[in-house]
């Protein structure tokens, strides 16, 4: 995917995390999520990667500390950051190739990885206690979607509709695959 930013600039800063910038719009953001989902930052690769492990760290961590359950923490350690990254560049990917496809646009990857980075914050919350309340996940997925529907909307500019559409479809799509996990194995 080709970078569609006319003001990308490649060199050595794009490689540089601003930690007190990071931790000042994330607590921001844990504090107005609406408002500031929909302002993405423009953040560089290293930072978007560094925000995205450590929150899927830090999830799977704590679900294993809530769950006193070893195994579950070295997942959290081992695992979730690695699989949480695949998926959320997968859903970026795509969100590229809808709003290519059906919006007849190309957009920014780096800017739609960061929005399914943040839209997804809820998720990683819920997911921590989730081992004593299943259903809880799928609160965390509905305030994820419910935040990506406002992002679609503010930074990509997709009419309301088709945003209730498809975070619709996708949340359906969630919940028939964790019905389906969740019973199959009983």
């Amino acid at each position: 995917m080709r970078e569609v930013n006319p003001n990308h600039n490649s060199n050595n800063s794009d490689s540089k995390i601003d930690f007190k910038n990071l931790i000042e719009f994330l607590i921001a953001f844990v504090k107005n999520p609406i408002e500031h989902i929909a302002k993405i930052p423009d953040w560089n690769w290293a930072s978007i990667f560094f925000v995205q492990i450590m929150i899927a760290l830090c999830s799977g961590v704590l679900a294993g500390l809530i769950k006193l359950n070893i195994y579950r923490m070295a997942a959290g350690v081992f695992i979730m950051p690695f699989v949480s990254t695949i998926t959320s560049l997968l859903m970026a990917t795509f969100f590229y190739y809808y709003l290519q496809f059906f919006e007849n646009r190309t957009e920014n990857f780096r800017k739609l990885f960061t929005f399914v980075i943040l839209s997804s914050i809820p998720f990683y919350v819920f997911q921590i206690v989730s081992e004593y309340f299943a259903p809880i996940t799928l609160i965390g997925f509905g305030f994820s979607f419910l935040l990506a529907i406002v992002g679609l909307n503010e930074n990509f500019k997709v009419e309301k509709k088709r945003c209730y559409q498809l975070i619709g479809l996708l949340f359906v799509l969630v919940l028939v695959t964790w019905i389906t996990n969740r019973y199959s194995s009983n």
